[in-house]
């Protein structure tokens, strides 16, 4: 009867431990993602780099200085670009990896839709990356 009851506490303590422990990661994921929409959002961020990797072959372009490309994300989830391509955007934690999935329209009402693969994000800094047709394409942007 001993074991018993003594079984129970432990299958108890287990149950309680793995409970708090899986709602504390999903409130990290949370937080984690809270963030990033407040480091994103209501900041013009202007392309520096642009690096075009395919195997070995790293091409470098850099637009430092240069009134070039740049995009707006904006804290009511809409975007806007240099281009006219405006629309909508979420961040999404999937697998571990932050994503920023754009859907928008060009300025000739193509529907274009973008998943961008975050490497790095800060107050002043954004690294993004996509890959198509076997070329990692990895943006880097700041803002002012």
């Amino acid at each position: 009867m001993k074991n018993i009851f003594k079984n129970s506490y432990i299958i108890i303590a287990v149950i309680l431990f793995t409970t708090i422990a899986s709602s504390c990661s999903k409130d990290t994921e949370s937080a984690k993602l809270a963030l990033s929409y407040k480091m994103l959002a209501d900041k013009t961020w202007y392309l520096d780099y642009l690096q075009t990797i395919t195997g070995t072959t790293v091409k470098t372009k850099t637009y430092i200085g240069q009134s070039t490309y740049f995009i707006n994300f904006l804290s009511d989830n809409t975007t806007l670009d240099s281009d006219g391509i405006s629309g909508t955007y979420t961040v999404v934690n999937a697998n571990g990896q932050l994503n920023i999935m754009v859907t928008a329209k060009t300025a000739g009402g193509n529907v274009v839709e973008y998943n961008y693969h975050v490497e790095s994000i800060g107050a002043k800094v954004l690294v993004m990356s996509y890959v198509s047709s076997s070329t990692l394409n990895k943006f880097y942007y700041s803002s002012k």
